[in-house]
């Protein structure tokens, strides 16, 4: 499967690299910084660097085009706007439906909320924190996910609660969780996720929670 990986040299971007190579899937890794990406991915023959903002829509059609999956795992990071991760889905999501890619995966955020999320107060607490200095990043976050759901895609966003470093695991629960202000859920294991989500129907079409 040929899959493009924005965001590829983030801190979670460059554990689905990892994993999607191993897993010998042809991997473009867009990138704004070429000599970001991993050494050891470099030389890999499977990987192919693609420079480009998420933000220039003609570089986001460039990259889609031709691919079986789009996996975003795009964040905030030095020099980007701190809604990029939006803006760029919504990039992603025009050019994928222009160019017929069928599948993408994306990371979101456990703020953004979903119908069948169970109610837990924690949850709610954190939401209306996270509301009280970054309400539209979660309102855009909502607004892709609706976006998403609309389209002809088949789509799948991940939701993670703390992101944390440590190795990839089997031993993680998904699903519309009730956690708490203390669930984590380590990087590797969510870029592992996130490439399995692409390979497979499990998920199609929804927001599922992560966590170890």
């Amino acid at each position: 499967m040929e899959v493009v990986v924005f965001g590829a040299t983030g801190r979670v971007g460059r554990h689905v690299v990892d994993t999607a190579l191993l897993r010998e899937h042809e991997v473009r890794a867009f990138v704004r910084s070429p000599e970001k990406v991993d050494s050891i991915h470099r030389d890999n023959s499977h990987l192919s660097i693609v420079q480009g903002d998420a933000l220039d829509t003609d570089a986001v059609e460039r990259a889609v085009q031709g691919a079986d999956a789009v996996l975003s795992a795009l964040g905030p990071a030095e020099g980007s706007p701190i809604d990029v991760a939006i803006r760029g889905g919504e990039n992603i999501l025009t050019a994928m439906q222009a160019h017929d890619v069928p599948r993408v995966v994306i990371l979101g955020g456990r703020v953004i909320s979903h119908p069948k999320d169970p109610f837990s107060v924690s949850g709610r607490v954190l939401s209306s924190a996270v509301d009280l200095v970054a309400g539209d990043l979660t309102g855009g976050g909502e607004r892709l996910m609706r976006t998403l759901s609309a389209s002809d895609c088949e789509w799948v966003m991940v939701r993670p609660p703390w992101l944390r470093s440590g190795p990839r695991t089997r031993d993680y629960r998904t699903g519309y969780l009730g956690l708490t202000t203390l669930s984590t859920v380590s990087r590797a294991t969510v870029a592992a996720f996130m490439v399995r989500a692409a390979e497979t129907d499990r998920w199609v079409g929804e927001a599922p929670m992560i966590v170890n």
